[in-house]
């Protein structure tokens, strides 16, 4: 190339720079590193793109830095800093900087020392991101700063560095700063690291009110139990919103183990006993946090004034939760508080009392949850019989088994699940008889049930009980054997291949699917023509999950499946297969016209090596979803073989979400 054609060249890539069109700036800044021959007008040109006013070219630009690296890149991007009427320039600037990591933190340490107070701070801001051990005696030093923005941004980063005592000295020091702000951040900071040797340093600047809402939230943060007497006193400040703070920092006393004796002992020992009636307003704050404290507070009192209000708030969705926590702490050491509201006619109230008499798992409740299993309200009914299943007593068996044959299904369902939980109490003799019933919910839930106990004892008459006229009995017999599994279940489970009912056969065909003896997979393998698409997918699936290579042909034939879903589920369990031959055919698939399908091939193509340049053109495809899998892959698997062309994904792809996609992988 002469001379003359460069200069043109040269110019040609100077007028595209300055272009009207962003995307043909971004491009020419991607030829600037192709055609540029002296690396300073490369690196010029691209410290210029930091400041374009469209945040793609900007971002370009950043990233094109950063891929060149170097000294000379670092001298520029911190000559930026300076730049005061050009925030864009600088911000870029700043994001390039905090990416190039350890290598620019000497650079930049030595920078501080002669700049300004606005580039210190933009310093501090990037050498605080780092874990360089390099950039803590500049953090420290920063704090004997005039300019209160620097010490503050050293304080924040600081709060970032846990087990350090010096730094904790450091900060607790600064909690005496003569700027509120820098003070103010010294003890969130402080709170964030939550050291107890920071506890005596908060306590005693805690009568200084423009702290006081910091310094309480990190003593809570800290929860050290010999705290708790110095802030409790502020429930009764004239601030709202430092009782508000006291409040959920009693809260996290709790949370982090102090023992509930010495709570409620603080709480009296500035309450007395009205503690109680001062808790209830909080609980209807419009702060959820605050709500949360309340009610867990009112719950430690133990109040039999608390009980009807707590209950009304059970009617809450977001507190029905720590309501039950806070009633379960009343009835364990009061339960006969409680039991009225068994009666109560808010059938709501009757569940709630349920959920807590379980939890408490004390015997008291049992005769009345008992008599709750013939309540009116299903739910109710529902709950009383899981709540005497976690009392363990097995008398509730036989005051359990009638919900089998209760009017609605949900309901059978959690007399099954609370009987299962009495497996050694519970006779296995009685529920097999049941499957000879006449009444078919009876046979039917006796199976399911069966099958929660997972009895091996039981297979035997479970097979007999294939037979049964009625499809939903099959069905849960089919449900029962593929929980017990093992060797004696299999021939059942090849028998209900056979029933009639496509439901049937499919729940059969996943059960076999988890089972991988070569008598399941040749039978799985004659699923794979079964005339229910269903029952040919979950064949598919379960074949796939065995590895057995025999699979591999017959899942190739499933290719030409009339279902799209059948074939998608079997491109899917070629992937499990790490041969030569499916590799070959999967690429094949990514020529396909169905977007489906060649996701699909490309998720499975993940496990072989060599194939990110088959899924690179993939980036290019008219679908977004098609282009979202290929970078997902490519991204997990083969970031780096494929990092330039994820880079284009994220600065030029149409659909945000792709382009969100490939930026995410890059940051990783």
């Amino acid at each position: 190339m002469t001379k003359k054609r460069k200069t043109k060249l040269t110019e040609k890539l100077k007028s595209l720079l300055r272009h009207t069109d962003a995307e043909v700036r971004i491009q020419a800044l991607k030829d600037v590193k192709k055609h540029g021959k002296n690396l300073s007008n490369v690196i010029s040109v691209l410290i210029k793109g930091l400041g374009d006013k469209e945040w793609r070219i900007r971002k370009t630009a950043v990233e094109m830095l950063i891929d060149i690296r170097g000294k000379k890149v670092i001298k520029e991007l911190i000559n930026t800093l300076y730049l005061e009427d050009d925030a864009n320039a600088r911000n870029s600037a700043i994001e390039a900087l905090i990416a190039l990591g350890s290598e620019a933190t000497e650079p930049l340490i030595n920078a501080f020392k002669g700049s300004n107070d606005d580039v210190k701070k933009f310093i501090i801001d990037i050498l605080g991101t780092s874990e360089n051990l390099k950039v803590l005696p500049l953090l420290m030093k920063a704090l004997e700063y005039k300019d209160e923005n620097i010490r503050t941004a050293a304080v924040e980063h600081l709060g970032n560095i846990r087990g350090n005592v010096a730094v904790i000295n450091a900060l607790t020091g600064v909690l005496r700063d003569e700027s509120v702000w820098v003070a103010y951040s010294a003890a969130v900071a402080l709170g964030r690291i939550g050291d107890a040797k920071a506890v005596s340093a908060l306590v005693s600047v805690l009568p200084q009110k423009t702290l006081r809402e910091p310094v309480i939230r990190a003593l809570g943060q800290i929860a050290d139990a010999g705290s708790l007497s110095s802030i409790v006193p502020f429930l009764q400040d004239k601030s709202k919103t430092i009782r508000e703070e006291t409040l959920s920092a009693i809260e996290q006393f709790f949370r982090k183990g102090v023992p509930n004796g010495i709570i409620v002992k603080s709480l009296k020992s500035v309450l007395g006993s009205k503690a109680p009636n001062f808790l209830l307003p909080y609980t209807r704050s419009n702060k959820k946090r605050v709500k949360v404290a309340a009610v867990l507070l009112l719950g430690l009192l133990k109040d039999k004034k608390s009980i009807g209000p707590l209950f009304e708030m059970s009617l809450e969705e977001d507190l029905h939760e720590i309501v039950v926590k806070a009633l379960v702490f009343i009835g364990k050491s009061m339960p006969e508080l409680l039991i009225p509201f068994f009666n109560v006619n808010d059938s709501y109230k009757r569940r709630v009392l349920c959920d807590v008499a379980g939890k408490m798992g004390a015997g008291d409740f049992f005769e009345y949850l008992v008599d709750r299993l013939k309540d009116e309200d299903g739910h109710v009914r529902g709950n009383a019989a899981i709540a005497l299943s976690k009392l363990n007593d097995p008398r509730a068996i036989k005051y359990i088994k009638p919900l089998l044959l209760d009017e609605y299904e949900n309901i059978q369902e959690e007399a099954i699940k609370s009987l299962s939980k009495f497996k050694k109490r519970i006779n296995l003799s009685e529920i097999i008889k049941w499957l000879s019933d006449k009444n078919p919910v009876l046979k039917k839930n006796s199976a399911l049930l069966l099958g929660l106990l997972k009895e091996q004892g039981s297979v035997k008459a479970l097979g007999v009980a294939l037979k049964d006229s009625n499809i939903s009995v099959r069905k849960a017999v089919v449900e029962a054997l593929g929980d017990i599994e093992g060797k004696s279940v299999l021939k059942f489970l090849l028998q209900a291949l056979m029933d009639e009912s496509p439901e049937i056969r499919l729940i059969a065909a996943i059960a076999i699917g988890r089972m991988c003896s070569e008598e399941s997979i040749e039978h799985l393998m004659i699923l794979l023509c079964d005339s229910d698409i269903r029952v040919r997918a979950a064949a598919a699936k379960g074949l796939g999950n065995t590895g057995n290579k025999k699979a591999i042909d017959p899942l190739i034939r499933l290719l030409s499946d009339d279902s799209g879903f059948v074939r998608v589920v079997a491109i899917e369990a070629l992937g499990n297969f790490k041969v030569e031959k499916v590799k070959n055919i999967l690429i094949e698939l990514l020529n396909e016209k169905d977007a489906e399908i060649k996701s699909t091939a490309v998720g499975s193509l993940a496990v072989f090596d060599g194939v990110a340049q088959d899924i690179i053109p993939l980036l290019k495809d008219k679908q977004w979803s098609v282009r979202k899998k290929a970078v997902d892959v490519l991204g997990v698997f083969f970031k780096d073989e494929s990092y330039a062309y994820l880079k284009e994904v994220a600065n030029t792809d149409e659909d945000s979400h792709v382009r969100d996609t490939a930026e995410r992988y890059l940051s990783v």
